[in-house]
């Protein structure tokens, strides 16, 4: 896989469920092989693309990171947080 290609600026933990909801919607959104990137603390830190040398548009990077963004708040709603 490639480089970390969509970085989260509030890394969050996530559901199983919810993780590979992003990485479905990353791959389809991007139109390439897509791996969810955790850090030691379990946290999705972002979105590894195999896209190699191929540019990825902002726009993807940014739906990518919205949905993302939703799935975090749907999370942290659940478990009571505001």
């Amino acid at each position: 896989m490639s480089e970390v290609r969509v970085r989260f600026k509030k890394p969050a933990k996530l559901g199983q469920d919810a993780a590979l909801a992003l990485e479905d919607y990353a791959r389809v959104a991007s139109t390439f092989d897509a791996v969810v990137v955790m850090d030691a603390k379990h946290r999705v830190v972002g979105v590894s693309l195999a896209a190699g040398k191929k540019e990825v548009a902002a726009a993807v990077t940014e739906d990518i990171e919205r949905f993302f963004d939703s799935l975090a708040a749907d999370a942290a709603d659940k478990l009571g947080w505001s």
